[in-house]
Parts: C-alpha cells; sequence; structure tokens
C-alpha cells in the first residue's frame, strides 16, 4: 500500500495532520506545503505501512471553511485555465485559416476580439511550429 490519505488542520499557527489508515501517524508543520514531506519522513518510521516511504502517494484532507472555499477556487481556476488553452488553440486556427483565405490582421483582430498585434503573434508562432 502506497497511497493513504491524511486529516490536516490548521492549529496556533501549525498544520497538524494525522493518515486516516493510522491514527497514531500525526505530524506537524508551518506550512501546508511542508506537510506531505513531514507525513513522508513519518511513514519512513513505520515499514508495515509502506515500503517505500518516498514514492508515497499522499492526500490531503484539509478542514476549515475557508480553506476548503480556496481549494474549490483553485480547482475552478485550474478548469479556467484548462478550457482557456484549448480555446486559444481554436482561436490559433481561425487566425491561421482566415489569414490563408486573404484577410489581413486588423479584420482577422475583429473577428477574433484580439488585438492585431497578437493575431500577428499566433500566426508567427503557428508558422514556426
Amino acid at each position: 500500500m502506497n497511497c493513504f490519505t491524511a486529516t490536516v488542520q490548521r492549529d496556533s499557527g501549525w498544520w497538524v495532520g494525522q493518515l486516516d489508515q493510522d491514527p497514531g501517524v500525526i505530524v506537524q508543520a508551518r506550512r501546508l506545503d511542508q506537510i506531505e514531506d513531514e507525513f513522508k519522513d513519518a511513514l519512513g518510521l513505520f515499514p508495515e505501512l509502506t515500503h517505500d516511504a518516498e514514492s508515497a502517494q499522499i492526500e490531503l484532507a484539509i478542514g476549515g471553511e475557508a480553506e476548503k472555499a480556496a481549494l474549490s477556487a483553485r480547482d475552478e481556476l485550474a478548469e479556467l485555465r484548462r478550457q482557456e488553452h484549448d480555446q486559444l488553440g481554436k482561436i490559433a486556427q481561425h487566425a491561421k485559416d482566415l489569414s490563408e483565405r486573404g484577410y489581413n490582421y486588423r479584420d482577422i483582430a475583429y473577428l477574433l476580439g484580439i488585438s492585431y498585434g497578437r493575431v500577428g503573434q499566433i500566426l508567427k508562432q503557428h508558422s514556426a511550429a
């Protein structure tokens, strides 16, 4: 078994985490980004839980309403970035198609809702690829 879940909460300026699979494994860290490494260090002391603590996957279940709202916002932002990436690919393809049909940069810019300078960048990148 090399996948674990840990419940993590903020308490008195520290992040405190408890491993769900073995509630006796408790760690603390000043910053949330350190907590996973703390768990890996702790798991190294429990060979009965894992033989490879360094490659252990630790899913953090973070408590607190503000923290959950922040995680939700982070997930939504990641989805928006994925959608933006997809749309930028479509915009680039439309710019290329319009350019091949003889449209000038300003007309392409107007049709796509971007600046004509951006049209030039997109077409230059697309021709280099």
